[in-house]
């Protein structure tokens, strides 16, 4: 039994040392835009289906109650806590057609499903003209289709599925670091 446990931690200390070798310059990007739309006033809009929601909603967790340090809460809003179950595959592209405006980011968070509630939500994103950080596997290739010129996409595409959400929620730490290091100061 401690073998497996010992076998499990050591796939994940190497999962994370691939991860930031193919990963660091885009989380450095997306961290650089998210903090120059902070910085001008723009919001922060965060959105996944199934298995990802929670990882929007942490993240969203994190800008609005601070991560590493004690800070004012920065203005991010998890779409799926503003979705009425009954708007199927418009419910989170709804919300942000409501409140989101030109400059404001999108970030999405996906496991490879191509999920068309996700697809629509990018859409109204490009639509409105708001950035958007699509956080992908190679399965979402009709989600990264529809991106803009300037939005980004930090693919999981090299990890087993068992690891994705663990990147994942690596790469919203690896964020949120970031954008606290460059409003605040700090290492």
């Amino acid at each position: 039994m401690d073998q497996l446990v010992f076998k499990h931690l050591q796939n994940h200390i190497e999962t994370t040392m691939t991860m930031g070798e193919n990963c660091a310059n885009k989380i450095a990007e997306a961290a650089e835009k998210v903090t120059q739309a902070l910085l001008s006033g723009q919001s922060i809009y965060s959105c996944g289906i199934g298995e990802t929601a929670p990882l929007s909603q942490l993240f969203v967790h994190y800008l609005t109650a601070g991560y590493q340090i004690e800070r004012p809460g920065f203005p991010a809003i998890d779409l799926g806590g503003l979705t009425q179950i009954d708007q199927g595959n418009q419910s989170l592209s709804n919300s942000l057609h409501i409140h989101g405006k030109s400059g404001d980011i999108l970030v999405v968070f996906s496991v490879g499903s191509n999920n068309p509630c996700l697809k629509n939500t990018i859409e109204a994103a490009v639509e409105k003209g708001l950035l958007v950080l699509l956080i992908s596997t190679t399965e979402d290739d009709l989600l990264a289709q529809g991106l803009g010129q300037q939005d980004l996409e930090i693919s999981c595409a090299n990890y087993g599925k068992q690891a994705i959400s663990a990147v994942n929620f690596l790469i919203i730490q690896c964020l949120c670091t970031l954008i606290d290091n460059k409003i605040f100061g700090g290492n």
